[in-house]
């Protein structure tokens, strides 16, 4: 399985998971010159924005460890971009929070 192939994988699970709880995806894989954000999602009031990050192990650390400070800026400014838009069509801006979803994928062999 390829890397992208992983991506696509936890990002459904992540929508799927997300819708469970509530939100309404507003959108997946929103780009601009600035980055790209997983997905956007409306609930209770606010926009969140969230990072999705698969692993197929902990081995190398937690997924949420690979979002460095670079990649958050770039998330920050994604957002940013976002939120212009939308102000540009004459919504409003809600409240706004940024989150990042772990799927751990882990396959035990001679687990018993």
């Amino acid at each position: 399985m390829t890397n992208r192939e992983l991506g696509i994988i936890g990002e459904d699970t992540a929508v799927r998971l997300l819708s469970c709880e509530g939100y309404e995806i507003v959108a997946r894989n929103y780009r601009c010159r600035f980055g790209e954000i997983d997905i956007i999602a409306y609930h209770d009031g606010c926009l969140h924005f969230i990072e999705v990050k698969t692993r197929q192990s902990c081995d190398y650390g937690r997924p949420c460890q690979s979002v460095t400070p670079l990649k958050q800026e770039k998330i920050r400014k994604t957002a940013v971009f976002y939120l212009n838009e939308i102000k540009e069509k004459g919504y409003s801006i809600p409240r706004v929070q940024f989150q990042v979803v772990e799927i751990v994928i882990e396959r035990i062999d001679n687990a018993f």
